[in-house]
């Protein structure tokens, strides 16, 4: 997830040389394997790290070094086996190369998945097929890792299997990297593109391995998701809310049961699914319920600050039913959010200490939307260093709560919770500065560049004193066109753009701290799907 991923991308293909002797290859595997044992070294473990790894393990085992590509592999194994192995078959995924086929006899068509084998004997892979498909595997014959990369994106598969030359792993590693997906990877034994061959032996062994000991559980982003959304269903609101037929119920109701991806309630989801041994569901409904009352309710008094008169498709609630209402929905929904923690079957200092921190974060925003309030009544150009503040005061302030709430009621430990603390911090930052780089390239009209957008602040600073009359005349204008030409001219998205990696090199850092397994591979799928076309 770190600068390694462009490394990967444009560095040509590592020459995989697989060592001919099988007993060689063995104890390559198992050496390999005791050193991560040993080490006790967890995944996700970065490209340039494997790279460095596989160097010390040649030196104490004096191996040639034109297998070096071949040890980072088995490196690679040997972090993501542990994880695999509690994976059930069903969520996993087979990935075989269309070249191990007979190109002389096969018969067998293709669709947008791959190859159709129509299992006629002539090469292995039908036998491979059936011993994972008989086990519950999804399995793909595909010379890509583009349908493989999908079905990770969709969260339809934990785990990946992939056999292949060491251009199609070096793929898949990245994509693997990217999302945190548990991946083995299998070296061909021949490489060419046609009428290759593998190590079926080796293929079986990882096909089969499983660990029910463990009792570690991968959390898989959407079942988190979908469980996070069962948690907001009408009735469940209306029975925690206490909702009854009131005109002031009815409008509660209204603004809890609308649109919204729930992002808050499933960090909290998640953060408590990950510390607590025995989760809880009424206490988990009161914590994500809790802060999903204190979201709605920035969002009602945020639309009355900015006038807008729409959120979710429809009409928000102070363009139909008029400020007073809409203020004394988001001052109820603040209201409701506290009696839930205070209610939450917890130890009173656990429910002090989440009420502690929703305090903060409730200071905090408000603090950050008056610096917004006040720079845009006065017409004041932010610097680059008070719109940071303010999107650590927003946004960061909101993740920090969503997960430090589910995080202290799961029974975090204090190093934990100062990570996740660091972590909300600079996927806080890093959220807003790509919203504003997302603004700028869809904005047409200059209506999204205001005083608090990272752009326009970093802008101000670059520009000499007739552009910088230039930019103010544009702000007030809403002159799209010359925004844009000014901040092409001083190079500004390219900026912008290397802070934010500069950010997501440093979230890297952070997570890489994390001793929570279950967390840390949760968070970086989160990481990485969120900002994808950054990684």
């Amino acid at each position: 997830m770190d600068d390694l991923n462009s490394h990967i991308v444009s560095e040509a293909p590592l020459l995989l040389e697989v060592p001919f002797d099988n007993d060689l290859r063995d104890e390559i595997r198992r050496e390999v394997d005791l050193f991560f044992a040993v080490n006790n070294i967890v995944p996700p473990v970065s490209y340039n790290k494997l790279s460095e790894l596989a160097d010390v393990l040649i030196e104490e085992h004096n191996w040639n070094r034109n297998y070096k590509a071949f040890i980072m592999v088995c490196s690679g194994n040997a972090v993501w086996r542990p994880v695999v192995g509690t994976i059930p078959f069903k969520r996993r995924m087979l990935l075989l190369p269309q070249c191990l086929r007979n190109s002389q006899t096969c018969k067998a068509g293709q669709d947008e998945l791959g190859l159709l084998c129509i299992e006629c004997g002539g090469c292995s892979i039908p036998l491979l097929l059936n011993e994972a498909e008989n086990l519950g595997y999804i399995t793909i014959v595909s010379e890509g890792t583009t349908v493989a990369t999908r079905l990770v994106e969709s969260g339809n598969v934990d785990a990946i299997i992939g056999v292949g030359c060491m251009a199609v792993l070096q793929k898949m590693f990245a994509a693997v990297t990217k999302y945190s997906v548990p991946a083995i990877g299998v070296p061909l034994l021949s490489c060419g593109c046609i009428d290759t061959t593998a190590d079926s032996k080796w293929i079986n062994q990882e096909l089969y391995h499983i660990d029910n000991k463990s009792g570690f559980k991968l959390l898989n982003i959407n079942n988190l998701t979908d469980k996070t959304a069962a948690l907001f269903t009408e009735a469940q609101i209306d029975n925690i809310l206490q909702l009854g037929n009131s005109a002031t119920d009815a409008v509660v109701r209204e603004i809890m049961t609308a649109g919204g991806k729930r992002i808050r309630p499933l960090l909290t989801v998640l953060a408590y699914e990950s510390f607590s041994p025995d989760p809880d569901q009424d206490l988990l409904q009161h914590l994500a319920m809790s802060v999903e009352c204190f979201h709605k309710a920035s969002l009602v008094h945020d639309d009355i600050e900015d006038n807008d008169l729409s959120r979710y498709g429809r009409e928000t609630i102070h363009a139909r039913y008029g400020i007073p209402v809409a203020t004394n929905i988001g001052d109820l929904l603040i209201g409701e959010g506290y009696r839930l923690l205070s209610q939450a079957k917890v130890d009173p200092l656990v429910a002090l200490e989440c009420i502690k921190i929703v305090s903060e974060g409730h200071r905090a925003m408000s603090v950050g939307q008056g610096t917004e309030l006040m720079a845009r009544n006065s017409g004041e150009l932010l610097s680059l260093k008070q719109v940071i503040t303010v999107f650590e005061n927003k946004t960061a302030a909101a993740f920090k709560v969503s997960l430090l709430v589910g995080a202290i009621a799961g029974g975090a430990e204090t190093e934990a919770l100062n990570l996740l603390d660091q972590f909300s911090y600079l996927v806080g930052v890093a959220y807003q500065l790509k919203d504003d780089l997302e603004d700028f390239i869809t904005d047409d009209d200059g209506d999204s560049f205001q005083t608090h957008s990272a752009l326009i602040s970093m802008l101000a600073e670059k520009t000499k004193e007739e552009d910088h009359i230039k930019l103010k005349e544009a702000l007030q204008q809403k002159d799209a066109g010359c925004l844009h030409s000014l901040i092409g001219k001083y190079s500004i998205q390219e900026q912008s753009t290397d802070m934010l990696k500069d950010f997501l090199i440093k979230i890297d850092s952070c997570l890489s701290n994390i001793q929570n397994l279950r967390l840390k591979l949760a968070l970086n799928e989160i990481v990485g799907k969120t900002f994808r076309d950054y990684i």
